[in-house]
């Protein structure tokens, strides 16, 4: 049978063969309903956008892309070093770019990775990623493993871990520890990770009948200084906190700073619990008790699917969530 041609594709959807290219390359203004009806066509009818496309699956390269919205969160850096290891391992080459929540960003460097022919790519995809766009990249026959952000349940693989569970624990040991004034810093409110962290904070204080105190929840972005920044608000606003939960290790070391600063004792004064556990959690003074998400292990689970993909394995979608865990140390006393 002969192989469908980008002439069939827009026949088969009463498009132009314009229209059809835009939609696989991803430019021009193209409405919702007809870029599915193109995608839709394409799975259909067995279309492969291009020649090298086409020659993937037995001549890909051994190059693997990694995009990451912020390099400089240690998060990303323990998982960066469990994915390159594994590659390392296995003779791949990784290829890091740092998307700083940009689309456009992270649009140009997997246009760069598909210009040379790389075999895939994992990434923790920017906030504002258009399901559309990985959807379009992926029909182009180039693997896609998304990290920690999960994006269109069921249509790619994915590796993370448990976000509502790592609060619960989090919370709940707080809570068994007497606290009922427990604040949580940190994460932009356009994020669905954020959105379930506090979904599994909130839960835990129901469950133990405490009010839920809107005033106690601040956003900032993850760094130490805005981290201790929002802290220091929060506390000269209500003096009455006793506890405080970072959404991430790098915001929760902002926090200790915040409390030291404040003349208080991390620990004695003010309890404070990070999500993450980064290797410096356990070097801070005191040592910062966190939820660990297993970051290397992340990192190494997306390299084994990523590079499994690019090997031509055809079975369905797989979701890899690691269990969270409470690291308790010394800074809830």
């Amino acid at each position: 049978m002969a192989k469908a041609t980008i002439a069939d594709v827009a026949k088969h959807c009463g498009v132009s063969t314009a229209t059809v290219s835009m939609v696989l390359t991803n430019k021009g203004r193209i409405s919702a309903t007809t870029r599915e009806r193109v995608l839709e066509a394409v799975k259909e009818l067995g279309y492969v956008y291009n020649q090298a496309a086409a020659n993937l699956r037995h001549k890909r390269s051994n190059l693997v892309g990694l995009v990451t919205p912020d390099i400089t969160n240690p998060f990303f850096s323990e998982m960066i070093a469990g994915l390159s290891h594994y590659l390392e391992e296995q003779d791949s080459l990784l290829f890091l770019a740092n998307a700083e929540e940009s689309v456009e960003r992270q649009s140009k460097f997997i246009d760069s990775l598909l210009s040379q022919n790389a075999g895939g790519v994992v990434m923790c995809p920017a906030m504002e990623t258009n399901l559309d766009f990985l959807q379009t990249v992926q029909s182009r026959g180039f693997p896609i493993v998304l990290t920690v952000r999960p994006i269109g349940e069921d249509q790619f693989d994915f590796v993370g871990t448990n976000n509502f569970m790592g609060l619960q624990l989090a919370t709940e040991h707080l809570i068994k520890k007497g606290h009922k004034h427990i604040a949580f810093v940190g994460g932009l409110e356009i994020s669905k990770t954020r959105s379930h962290r506090l979904g599994g904070y909130m839960s835990k204080l129901m469950e133990h009948g405490i009010p839920f105190n809107e005033r106690y929840i601040r956003s900032c972005s993850a760094s130490r200084s805005e981290g201790a920044k929002v802290t220091r608000e929060l506390l000269d606003q209500h003096p009455e906190i006793t506890a405080i939960i970072g959404y991430q290790d790098i915001v929760a070391f902002g926090v200790m700073r915040a409390i030291k600063d404040l003349g208080k004792t991390v620990g004695k004064d003010i309890a404070v619990v990070g999500f993450d556990d980064v290797a410096e959690s356990a070097n801070t003074n005191p040592a910062l008790t966190s939820i660990s998400v297993s970051a290397r292990e992340i990192g190494r689970a997306a390299g084994e699917i990523i590079l499994a993909r690019m090997e031509g394995d055809k079975q369905p979608y797989k979701s890899v969530v690691f269990p969270p865990k409470l690291v308790v140390r010394s800074s809830c006393g």
